[in-house]
C-alpha cells in the first residue's frame, strides 16, 4: 500500500531527504553525505535511515545536481555539433557584445565544443520555413561517417531556422537512431523554438553536453529504487518550478541544471502564502553554495534566458544567482588580509570540525568557535565536531592576522555574511528592486545561523525559517506540479497581428504540451495551459513577457496586452513609452499538470505551556561572550514569543537570534522573526 511521499536533494556536502507519512500528515528528514564519485549511493543511503521499503512510496521527486556538475567542472560528454553549410563559425564567433565592459582582462569562455568537432550538412530552410535546399541521403551518410570515426558520444543538431521548420532535424535524428542507436541527440527545435541562432545552439550544446551523464545517473538511481521496491514513476524538479518524469528528464536534461536551488524557491511561496508575504527573498546557504531567488506577487522571478558559466541559455528558469559562500567555504589570507571562499571543502573532508582530515579554517568552523553551532547536538545528535579541530585552524588564520581567535572566527562570518548581502543585492538593488519590501526566507544547512546577520546589512524588518529549514528544499519539491514550457516565433506589429494565425501557434503549442504531459500520466481535466507573449517597443533588442488572460485571442486581447506591457515595462524599468509602436516577438505557453501535493504539516495548537530552553551556553556576540539560553523547537508553539538574543536547535539546522529580533511561531511550526529598531 501506498503511503509516502518523497522529496530528495543532492548539495555540495549533505544529500537532504524528506518523507511524508500521508496517513499521519507528518514529515520525518534525514541527511547523509553526498557521494561525488557516485550520486546515487548518497541518495539511496539518505533514503534508507527513513524508509527501506520504497514499494510504500507512491511519489518519489528528486533535484540533481549531476548536470550542472558535469557543466561546472567540463566533465561532459564528447559531442558532436551539426550545423547548417555556411555556419560553422556560429558557435565560435556567438555575439560581440562584452558583457564585462571595464574588466580589462575579460576574456570569452572556452567553449564547450572544438570547432573540428562542428560537421556541416548541406541544407537549407528559409527564414518562413520553406525549404531552400532539401537535405540528401549522401549527406545522411557522410555524416554517419563522421560521427562514428571520432567516437562521439553525444550530438547536437542546430539546423538554420529549424525552430520555423524542423523537419530537417528531425530527418537526420531518424537516421542517425537507425545507424547509431546507443548515441545520445539533441534537436534545436525540441529545446527551443523560437529566434536568435546562437543562443538556441549554446542551449542545444549544453543539452548535449550533459544528456549521457544525466542519462547514466538516472538509469542507475531508477535501477537503484527499483531494487529497494519503487514502483511509482521517479520524477525530476526542473529548473522553471516544476516537475517531470525521469524519461521526460533524459530528453530534455538542460531543464533539470538548476533543479536543486529551485525547490528551495517554491516551498518558500507556499510558506509566504500561509503568512500572508507575497513578495520573498528565498536564500538557500548549504556546505558549498548560497543561492538567491526571488518571488513577486506570490510567483517564482522565472526568466526565458539566463547565462550559465557564462553561456547564453533560453530556456525558463527561475532567476537564481549563486555565490562561493557555504558552511564548508573556506578561509585564507592573502595581501594581509582575510578572505573567505569561494572554495569549499565541500564533503570530504569537510570542514576541520567534522574530524575527516580537513585543515583549512571554514564558516562552519568559526561558527563553532563562537559558541554558535553545538559541537555535541549539531545535526540532532547524529554528528560530533571536533572543536580543538576547529580551534586549531582558526589559530592559524589568527597568528597571520595578529588577531585573536574570537575575533578571527567573527571576521570570517562578517565576511561571509557581507558577501551574501551583496548576492541579494545583485538581485535586488542592482535592478532597482529595495530589499526592504520582502520578507527573506533562509533555509539550507546554513542559512538560519546568517540570516538575521544578513537582514540587518540589507534594513530587512521580517525573517522566515521553515520548521524544516536544513532540508527545505526537498521539502518544496514536494508542493510542485508537471510543468512544460513551448514557445514560438511570431514577429508582428502588435496592432497589425494576425489573431488567426497567432491561435493557431497557440493550439499547436497545446497539442504539443498536452502529448507531454499525458506522457506523465496526467489526465486532460487536470492540465491548465496559460498562453503569454514576448513584447518589446520598436527598435528594441530584447524583450517583457507579458501573460495573457485567456486561452483565445481576440481583438480586445491585443489591446489588453498592449497595456499590460506598458505597466509592466514601467515597473521594471521605471519609464514606458504609451505613444511607441509595440512589437509582439515570440508565444509563449505554460502547460500545467497538477498533481496531489504535499501540503504542511497539520496546525499547531497555542502551547499549553511557557517555553523552556534547553541549556544556557556561554556564545560570542560582537566580541563580547555572553550566556545565551538554547531552545528546541520542538518545544516551541505558536503562543510563544521569545526575545533574542537565543539560539534555537532543529534536527537539520541552527537559529541564531541576534539581540534585537523577537521570534514568533505560525500555526505551521515555522518561525517568524521580527526586528527591532
Amino acid at each position: 500500500m501506498s503511503r509516502y511521499h518523497l522529496g530528495v536533494d543532492i548539495g555540495g556536502t549533505f544529500t537532504d531527504v524528506v518523507l511524508l507519512d500521508n496517513e499521519t500528515g507528518r514529515y520525518t528528514t534525514a541527511k547523509s553525505p553526498s557521494t561525488p564519485n557516485n550520486l546515487s549511493n548518497g541518495v539511496i543511503n539518505g533514503i534508507k535511515k527513513l524508509v527501506t521499503d520504497l514499494s510504500e512510496v507512491d511519489f518519489f521527486v528528486h533535484g540533481t545536481t549531476a548536470g550542472i556538475n558535469a557543466l561546472l567542472e567540463r566533465k561532459g560528454a564528447k559531442m558532436a555539433l551539426v550545423v547548417t553549410k555556411g555556419f560553422k563559425d556560429l558557435y565560435e564567433i556567438g555575439r560581440a557584445n562584452r558583457p564585462e565592459i571595464y574588466n580589462i582582462q575579460y576574456r570569452q569562455p572556452e567553449k564547450l565544443i572544438s570547432r573540428r568537432h562542428i560537421i556541416e550538412v548541406e541544407e537549407r530552410m528559409s527564414a518562413d520555413g520553406s525549404v531552400d535546399n532539401p537535405l540528401r541521403k549522401n549527406d545522411l551518410e557522410q555524416l554517419v561517417e563522421s560521427l562514428e570515426n571520432q567516437d562521439f558520444d553525444s550530438v547536437s543538431i542546430c539546423l538554420i531556422h529549424a525552430y520555423k521548420n524542423p523537419d530537417h532535424e528531425k530527418m537526420i535524428k531518424e537516421y542517425l537512431q537507425e545507424r547509431l542507436p546507443t548515441m545520445s541527440i539533441s534537436l534545436s527545435h525540441e529545446m527551443v523554438r523560437e529566434w536568435r541562432e546562437y543562443e538556441r545552439i549554446s542551449t542545444t550544446v549544453i543539452n548535449a553536453y550533459v544528456a549521457p551523464i544525466i542519462e547514466d545517473y538516472l538509469e542507475k538511481l531508477e535501477k537503484e529504487a527499483e531494487l529497494n521496491g519503487l514502483r511509482s514513476n521517479l520524477h525530476i524538479m526542473q529548473s522553471n518550478g516544476g516537475v517531470m518524469t525521469a524519461e521526460v528528464a533524459k530528453e530534455i536534461p538542460v531543464q533539470t541544471l538548476m533543479s536543486g536551488p529551485v525547490g528551495g524557491t517554491i516551498g518558500s511561496i507556499e510558506v509566504g502564502q500561509n503568512s500572508d508575504h507575497q513578495n520573498l527573498i528565498c536564500v538557500d546557504m548549504g556546505g558549498t553554495s548560497f543561492d538567491v531567488s526571488l518571488a513577486v506577487d506570490g510567483e517564482p522571478d522565472v526568466t526565458a534566458e539566463a547565462e550559465l558559466e557564462k553561456f547564453p541559455i533560453m530556456t525558463p528558469m527561475v532567476d537564481i544567482h549563486t555565490i562561493g559562500a557555504g558552511g564548508g567555504s573556506t578561509a585564507w589570507v592573502e595581501g594581509g588580509g582575510l578572505r573567505v571562499g569561494p572554495e569549499s571543502a565541500g564533503s570530504d573532508p569537510g570542514p576541520a570540525c567534522y574530524g575527516k582530515g580537513g585543515n583549512r579554517a571554514t564558516v562552519t568552523d568559526a561558527n563553532l568557535i563562537l559558541g554558535r553551532i553545538d559541537s555535541e547536538s549539531f545535526l540532532g545528535g547524529d554528528m560530533s565536531l571536533d572543536v580543538d579541530a576547529a580551534y586549531k585552524v582558526i589559530e592559524d588564520i589568527a597568528n597571520k592576522l595578529g588577531l585573536s581567535i574570537v575575533e578571527t572566527a567573527e571576521g570570517v562570518c562578517d565576511i561571509a555574511n557581507a558577501k551574501m548581502a551583496d548576492a541579494i543585492r545583485t538581485l535586488t538593488v542592482s535592478k532597482g528592486i529595495d530589499p526592504r519590501d520582502f520578507a527573506l526566507v533562509a533555509f539550507g544547512g546554513a542559512g538560519p545561523l546568517h540570516a538575521m546577520f544578513i537582514a540587518e546589512h540589507l534594513g530587512i524588518n521580517k525573517v522566515k525559517i521553515p520548521a524544516i529549514a536544513g532540508t527545505f528544499s526537498a521539502w518544496g519539491m514536494l508542493q510542485t506540479d508537471i510543468r512544460h514550457d513551448d514557445v514560438r516565433t511570431y514577429v508582428s506589429v502588435l496592432d497589425e497581428s494576425d489573431v488567426t494565425e497567432m491561435n493557431g501557434l497557440y493550439e499547436e503549442m497545446k497539442i504539443s504540451t498536452k502529448e507531454i504531459l499525458s506522457q506523465q500520466k496526467i489526465q486532460e481535466e487536470d492540465m491548465l495551459f496559460q498562453c503569454l507573449a514576448d513584447l518589446r517597443y520598436a527598435g528594441q533588442e530584447y524583450t517583457v513577457t507579458v501573460p495573457l488572460y485567456t486561452t483565445i485571442v481576440e481583438e480586445k486581447s491585443l489591446e489588453e496586452l498592449k497595456e499590460s506591457f506598458h505597466d509592466k515595462h514601467f515597473n521594471i524599468y521605471g519609464h514606458n513609452n504609451r505613444d511607441g509602436i509595440v512589437e509582439i516577438v515570440n508565444l509563449r505557453l505554460i502547460a500545467t499538470g497538477y498533481i496531489d501535493k504535499a501540503k504542511q504539516g497539520k496546525n499547531l495548537g497555542a502551547a499549553e505551556k511557557e517555553a523552556f530552553p534547553i541549556q544556557t551556553k556561554p556564545v560570542i556576540w560582537e566580541n563580547k561572550r555572553k550566556n545565551t539560553t538554547v531552545y528546541s523547537i520542538d518545544d516551541l508553539f505558536p503562543s510563544h514569543k521569545i526575545t533574542g538574543p537565543t539560539i534555537i536547535e532543529t534536527p537539520s539546522s541552527t537559529i541564531v537570534v541576534p539581540e534585537n529580533f523577537v521570534v514568533e511561531v505560525d500555526n505551521f511550526g515555522n518561525l517568524e522573526l521580527t526586528r527591532g529598531e
